[in-house]
């Protein structure tokens, strides 16, 4: 190849290069930019959460890891750092200092929610004064049966994830003084058509008297804003249970 020749080629290499470089130099100081950004705004995020409950960064960490094993994979997804921590403390004093943490967040919170519930109550009256504030009769239906006693038994529970709901109604079912009492469950957790194969599963697996069902016995329903109605909460500990009689309502401990 003739030196002129060499040269034409040289200069076209370094002509393309020079074209190339400013590209591949703004991809790549892109990309660093906004992985730094993402991992900026990933810690700033963990740093407002962990500051929400109150942890010092070992025991956030700690949570991060519990939350990788068999506690994360068998907890609901909104399980809060404290019964998580509380939930695998390490020794007895770690266990009392949790749970203190996490009575006292729920003592406050219910707080909130009754001060909030007594200012709707207030509203409701203020607004709708010839209007009665809970309307038992809309719990009831014309073709439900009612036992001797003129009484219902309405039961409210979860159909997740709640060990203590099945046990209640079991028992409820094994007395022999509820053999012929109406009872009616009411799953806040589910919404109608969406969760009707649920319910249906769930009756199954609790070995639910289909008799007693098919003769009104024995009702399972959507709650669908029912425990609202007669409690008056907008949330509750699970489960609770209700003896209607007539008019009358009242709260049992079973």
């Amino acid at each position: 190849m003739s030196p002129k020749r060499q040269r034409h080629v040289l200069i076209s290499l370094l002509l393309l290069i020079g074209l190339q470089l400013p590209a591949q130099a703004k991809e790549s100081q892109a990309q660093p930019l906004t992985y730094t950004e993402s991992k900026a705004q990933s810690v700033e995020e963990e740093t407002r959460l962990r500051q929400h409950w109150s942890l010092s960064i070992d025991e956030w960490r700690r949570y991060k890891s519990l939350m990788k094993g068999i506690r994360g994979s068998i907890s609901p997804p909104n399980i809060s750092p404290i019964e998580v921590l509380g939930t695998h403390a390490r020794n007895d004093q770690e266990r009392r200092r949790y749970a203190e943490i996490w009575a006292r967040m729920r003592h406050e919170d219910a707080e909130r929610i009754l001060a909030f519930q007594q200012a709707y109550a207030e509203a409701f009256q203020r607004l709708y004064p010839n209007e009665l504030l809970v309307d038992l009769s809309r719990l009831k239906s014309s073709s439900q049966p009612v036992s001797a006693s003129g009484s219902r038994l309405l039961v409210f529970l979860k159909i997740k994830q709640c060990q203590a709901c099945e046990s209640l109604v079991q028992r409820l079912l094994q007395q022999p003084v509820f053999n012929t009492q109406p009872i009616d469950l009411y799953f806040v957790d589910t919404q109608p058509q969406r969760d009707d194969a649920l319910i249906q599963q769930w009756a199954k697996q609790q070995h639910l008297d289909s008799a007693r069902i098919k003769q009104g016995l024995l009702t399972l329903n959507h709650d669908q804003g029912n425990y609202f109605k007669v409690s008056q909460q907008l949330v509750g500990t699970m489960p609770q249970v209700f003896k209607l009689t007539g008019q009358t309502l009242e709260a049992l401990r079973l």
